[in-house]
């Protein structure tokens, strides 16, 4: 069902999902970028700022009044579900060492508020991954099961955006509990009848055929100012046939690996693990740790590293994201076009010029080859 309510429904729906248990997590300013964060009540949002991005680049301006005016920042919903640094398992608790229990126990509950369609599209790239049955992450699942997913839609196009050629923007079509629409006057809301009570004490009338007029209106101009993109429906085929481009040697002689990229992309989710120990307790936990493909380090095993090279390294990252993930989870792509990885990235290397490049360096050879055979 689509409804309608004035902006400050916002500030009931907050109250509404603090009184219910829920630790509200939003778009608040945090040293000048929206971070997805805990807020206590609307006033902590990042109202009317707005985020100036461009490869290698992002800083905030304030511009208007509307609640949801940035994008993407830095952190994205991967950092609550999938936390950087988790203990896992503890042994020798009690003083004995032979007692293994859970070191990890979910005591919050959480309530995103103000998820961009792409963020949505990563929650369901990273459940394919870690909550495939009889392998489920235990502590990925802890925390995605008790959460509540609220999209708003996107009001404006960031400059590093790509997800509408992604398919996964700007508009959120499903996955949510709740979505948002942002207009200029009034909010637009769609709420199945399950979360119906997130919205007690909120004024609501039923959307007319002009409220979802104007959104379409709004979806179209944003669409219509996404100037980045992928310039094929579905790459993965020719990416792989650009294994030996050599658009990864001139990439690679920019890269870093400082891993960045894959710190703040929302799908991302390879770890490594340490064994922690407590003398006090005579204990030990094991601890996940992010880590990263970029990593000289991520791949080593006995007998060496199969990736030593930095082209290596890169490629097998954007590889990851368009190719061998819609091969092994039937069409869906690691990536989400969100952009963090251009914005955040030091040099500024641009994920979506880099896959049109090894793109379009495959299709001017297969028609050379076509003009050949015709010849």
């Amino acid at each position: 069902m689509k409804y309608t309510a004035k902006a400050e429904a916002i500030s009931r729906l907050v109250t509404n999902l603090r009184s219910s248990g829920y630790t509200v997590v939003g778009p608040k300013l945090i040293d000048g970028a929206v971070c997805l964060a805990e807020v206590s009540s609307v006033d902590e949002l990042a109202k009317g700022v707005v985020d100036v991005q461009a490869p290698g680049s992002y800083r905030t301006v304030m511009s208007g009044n509307r609640i949801f005016s940035a994008v993407n920042g830095p952190y994205s919903i991967k950092t609550y579900l999938h936390p950087g640094a988790v203990g896992t398992v503890r042994l020798g608790s009690g003083g004995n060492p032979f007692n293994a229990e859970p070191a990890f126990h979910v005591d919050k509950r959480y309530a995103f508020l103000g998820l961009r369609p792409c963020e949505l599209q990563a929650v369901r790239v990273l459940d394919s991954a870690l909550m495939v049955d009889g392998f489920e992450d235990p502590v990925y699942v802890a925390l995605r099961k008790k959460s509540v997913l609220i999209a708003v839609n996107c009001g404006r196009a960031g400059e590093n955006c790509f997800c509408a050629s992604m398919g996964t923007g700007p508009k959120a079509e499903d996955g949510f509990d709740l979505a948002i629409t942002e207009l200029p006057d009034r909010l637009l809301l769609e709420v199945g009848e399950e979360w119906i009570h997130l919205l007690d004490g909120i004024e609501l009338s039923p959307a007319t055929a002009d409220d979802i007029q104007a959104e379409q209106q709004m979806v179209s101009e944003v669409t219509a100012n996404m100037h980045k993109r992928i310039d094929r429906k579905d790459p993965a085929g020719l990416m792989y046939a650009g294994l030996e481009s050599a658009v990864w040697d001139e990439v690679a002689e920019r890269c870093l690996s400082c891993g960045n990229c894959t710190m703040v992309c929302p799908t991302c989710f390879c770890s490594t693990t340490r064994d922690v120990t407590d003398l006090n307790s005579g204990s030990v936990t094991r601890v996940r740790l992010w880590d990263s493909c970029l990593s000289k380090e991520f791949t080593y095993a006995a007998g060496g590293n199969p990736r030593r090279e930095r082209k290596a390294r890169y490629r097998q990252f954007v590889m990851h994201k368009f190719s061998y993930w819609p091969d092994q989870f039937k069409h869906l792509y690691g990536c989400v076009g969100c952009g963090r990885c251009i914005t955040w990235c030091p040099v500024g290397i641009d994920i979506s010029d880099t896959v049109n490049r090894v793109l379009k360096e495959q299709n001017e050879g297969r028609s050379v080859q076509e003009v050949a055979k015709v010849g």
